[in-house]
């Protein structure tokens, strides 16, 4: 972690803005290769593979820690780390050939599978051919599209869900990207809409084909796994205040970071208590639902006090807070289940949404 810290806070966090502001081929992109090249695209393949086999509480203070920097890079990186689910494919020989290059960064997998949570009929379908399957219907959401060289995809095959791998090289004529999706946030990570037309993905690429209620199951499981995000946006505006508060001599300013701080401190302690481990215990849901809206309203919050301890110039495309803020609003719906929605409605409405 200590390069990780080094490019965090001597990189990323003082040219946010600029990525921000930019495009992928600008400073998020040299993020990326920067990330790259010290290994962290390996952080979830093993050793054996060529990757660091972090274990998951390195994992989840990466992801803190990067959230907190620029949360765009974060997000992108988050997004083009989808080579680690290659891992569980059934062919040794395709996952000995394709992880070391994900691992070391020297190739980019994407992901595509969100809109499997939709309801409604499948946007994706696939349907089993000859040697392989055949892939037809809309990705809606594929980030970092410029960068990526294959994305994991998932797809509704008659009453199940089929995940494969898909290069981007020799696919041009059956992948179809539109044009960048402009976005209040996170406008840099390059996310774009892919239509697949006859898609024909071979046998040695399955990662997986899995009963519809796989996904649920994983999301029940995973609740909590997707507050660090949040939680690192909320230090991101901590350590905004402080600088803040330095800069001003205003002591009230140091109290409020503080305030916030010993609030992370709790957010992450009650994520850490309610894994998935414990989902087969009676109270999982409810304690695990509770930590995940609070990091995410938690995270709204700071990013506000920031905002409001600015004044007038946080309005300004080139001050953190409005930036903090909008990462915020977007870690809102991450991942977001619609256990995930409700619970965070139910603590916006609630007096105790001051204090997450």
């Amino acid at each position: 972690m200590t390069r990780a810290r080094e490019l965090a806070d001597g990189v990323f966090r003082p040219r946010a803005q600029d990525a921000d502001q930019g495009d992928i081929h600008g400073q998020v992109g040299e993020n990326i290769r920067l990330l790259a090249e010290a290994g962290y695209f390996g952080l979830g393949i093993s050793a054996e593979h060529g990757g660091l086999g972090a274990d998951e509480e390195t994992r989840r203070e990466y992801a803190e820690l990067m959230a907190s920097a620029c949360g765009v890079t974060a997000f992108v990186q988050q997004q083009l780390h989808a080579g680690g689910f290659v891992g569980g494919a059934p062919d040794e020989a395709f996952r000995r050939e394709m992880l070391p290059q994900f691992a070391s960064g020297k190739k980019f997998c994407g992901v595509a599978f969100a809109h499997l949570r939709r309801p409604g009929p499948p946007t994706v379908t696939a349907e089993r051919v000859s040697g392989g399957f055949l892939v037809n219907g809309v990705a809606p959401w594929v980030t970092g599209w410029s960068l990526l060289d294959g994305f994991s995809l998932g797809a509704v095959m008659a009453d199940e869900h089929l995940f494969v791998y898909v290069p981007k090289e020799g696919n041009e004529k059956a992948l179809t990207p539109g044009p960048r999706i402009p976005l209040a946030v996170m406008n840099a990570s390059d996310t774009v809409q892919v239509t697949m037309t006859d898609l024909f993905v071979p046998e040695r690429a399955l990662l997986s084909v899995r009963p519809t209620d796989a996904l649920r199951q994983s999301d029940h499981c995973g609740i909590t796994g997707h507050v660090y995000l949040p939680l690192g946006c909320a230090r991101g505006s901590i350590d905004y205040l402080r600088a803040l508060a330095e800069k001003r001599a205003n002591a009230r300013l140091i109290e409020v970071a503080d305030a916030f701080a010993e609030e992370v401190d709790r957010c992450r302690a009650e994520a850490l208590a309610w894994t998935g481990a414990c989902a087969n215990l009676p109270e999982y849901k409810e304690r695990a639902l509770h930590a995940r809206a609070s990091a995410i309203v938690l995270a709204v919050r700071a990013a506000h006090a920031a905002v409001t301890a600015t004044g007038g110039s946080a309005h300004l495309l080139t001050q953190p807070p409005q930036r903090l803020l909008r990462e915020a609003i977007f870690y809102t719906t991450t991942a977001q289940t619609q256990d995930v929605q409700a619970e965070t409605l139910d603590l916006l409405v609630s007096p105790d949404c001051w204090r997450a």
